[in-house]
């Protein structure tokens, strides 16, 4: 966790996600990594999450910079899912 000179904490971290999809009428199974950023209350309430644990995240996508458009995805809030 890092803080903003304006002392709102902020963490980067990355989270996997796996799932079936369908797909041109047949499933798939997919997975991918991404960049994730939480900011203020959110932040400090991920934090304490364990490795590993199922969480479902509701947020949006933005460049991590101005320089480096690769995407991040901003949480606004999580939910601990069944089976952790």
């Amino acid at each position: 966790m890092r803080w903003t000179p304006a002392r709102v904490p902020v963490l980067e971290l990355r989270i996997e996600h796996q799932s079936r999809q369908m797909e041109a009428g047949a499933e798939r199974e997919v997975s991918c990594e991404l960049s994730v950023r939480a900011v203020g209350p959110a932040a400090q309430q991920i934090e304490v999450v364990a490795p590993g644990s199922r969480i479902a995240i509701e947020g949006f996508l933005a460049a991590k910079s101005a320089r480096n458009r690769a995407p991040v995805l901003h949480i606004r809030t999580f939910e601990l899912l069944e089976g952790n």
